[in-house]
């Protein structure tokens, strides 16, 4: 067993990680599915493929925005868009999450830092907004990481190498120690959702007809 499948099992064995129930459809063309489904971290680091401190971060953010937007615990990822940092692992998180998707206009991201979602459920316009706290993730690691970005190719081995003991080392000693609301603010928002810049931009057909009634019940 390799360091990193180490780290993952120890990680993902947290009690404090939020897991998912989500709605969809339940074929291309399809209606409402009749049951939620369950996701969980480990779901998510598969569709990923690590995981790192970005992973868990996002995670414990878009949990509070969810439970803010569903609070009944189901979540409808037919429903949903979503803007974040353009990060890889908090992106991944958000279209995951979300169901949000780049390519047919619900998935946006911009440069601004740190780890922040604005998710919008659609049919209604409610907005959220959540937000790392302030002081949360240390800036030991936020200076390591610029290190790296500053390095010359000679420095680069061992300060990846530090960085992710690093972060590793946060996750599991600090952030997997608490709960999401501790550090993640929600707040409602109002906002005008902007197209999203894509020229290939397509129509989401799986969820034309969601709300289309069972004939099998009417019969």
């Amino acid at each position: 067993m390799t360091d990193r499948s180490v780290f993952e099992k120890a990680a993902l064995a947290s009690g404090n990680i939020p897991f998912f129930l989500v709605r969809d459809t339940e074929s291309s063309h399809g209606r409402y599915a009749r049951n939620a489904r369950e996701i969980h971290a480990e779901d998510i680091l598969k569709f990923h493929g690590h995981a790192c401190d970005g992973l868990f971060r996002g995670i414990y953010a878009i949990s509070v925005a969810m439970k803010s937007l569903f609070p009944e615990g189901i979540i409808d990822r037919t429903d949903l868009r979503v803007i974040s940092r353009n990060s890889p692992c908090i992106g991944d998180v958000a279209s995951y999450i979300t169901g949000g998707r780049v390519r047919f206009g619900t998935q946006d991201v911009t440069y601004e830092p740190g780890v922040w979602y604005i998710v919008q459920r659609i049919s209604d316009r409610k907005a959220v907004r959540v937000t790392e706290n302030m002081g949360f993730f240390p800036e030991e690691i936020s200076n390591l990481e610029k290190d790296l970005a500053a390095s010359d190719y000679e420095g680069v081995p061992a300060l990846v190498d530090l960085l992710q003991k690093t972060q590793d080392k946060w996750v599991q000693n600090v952030l997997l120690n608490t709960r999401p609301e501790d550090n993640y603010s929600v707040e409602s928002i109002s906002i005008d959702w902007k197209d999203v810049p894509y020229e290939h931009k397509g129509m989401r057909t799986d969820i034309i007809y969601k709300n289309v009634r069972r004939v099998e019940h009417d019969e």
